[in-house]
């Protein structure tokens, strides 16, 4: 999977791929120019195997005010992700995003875009909880799924257990949920295959499995 991103990665850089190429998720988005939190011109691979990255492209005359940018940037500082922006207007530094006119993409230390959100370019509290999500469902799948399923959801060593990647372009978060096989328990908690999770962790793996 990694190999795989970083060979289209490097494909786009020069050349051997359009940049109309639309990223999904479990891809590596185009390493376009971008600019971070200080306005200073960066590459989205300059954070590989490093930190998260928070891609927001703000519909074309909506730039982020200052105040607004800071405050977000000082937001997600505690959860390891660096916050990046698509300045551009022009119709190349924007057709990856498959026709949006704003975004909100998370790509992952390796450089594979794990979740989008077209349609909106979130900042401040909704940015945070958003993130904390996405990385709350991390942690619970990789504690309690990784094991059948793989980190990056390409095994199935485990009976009646299929690989999920690209379960994301393929199924709904709700047709995702219908796939779990959920059992009420109260208003608290779930059952998965005898395993009892609270209703928060499964609202977040869901999040998580979304972008395999």
């Amino acid at each position: 999977m990694q190999v795989r991103n970083y060979v289209a990665a490097l494909a786009v850089i020069h050349g051997l791929l359009p940049l109309a190429w639309a990223v999904k998720p479990g891809e590596a988005p185009p390493d376009i120019a971008l600019r971070d939190c200080s306005g200073a011109e960066v590459r989205l691979s300059a954070y590989h195997q490093k930190k998260h990255a928070i891609i927001l492209a703000p519909a074309p005359g909506a730039a982020l005010t200052p105040a607004v940018l800071k405050d977000t940037c000082g937001r997600l500082q505690p959860l390891d992700t660096v916050v990046l922006l698509l300045t551009g207007e022009g119709g190349d530094e924007r057709k990856f995003l498959e026709g949006a006119h704003s975004a909100t993409l998370l790509v992952d230390p390796a450089g594979t875009v794990r979740r989008i959100l077209a349609g909106r370019a979130l900042t401040g509290s909704e940015l945070v909880a958003f993130v904390q999500l996405w990385q709350s469902g991390r942690t619970v799948f990789n504690a309690t799924c990784a094991r059948c399923h793989g980190e990056d959801g390409d095994l199935h060593t485990c009976e009646d257990v299929k690989p999920l990647v690209g379960i994301g372009r393929r199924l709904t978060e709700t047709e995702i949920r219908e796939k779990l096989r959920i059992g009420e328990m109260n208003h608290r908690d779930l059952m998965i295959r005898g395993q009892i999770y609270n209703r928060s962790e499964i609202d977040a793996v869901i999040a998580y499995v979304a972008g395999l």
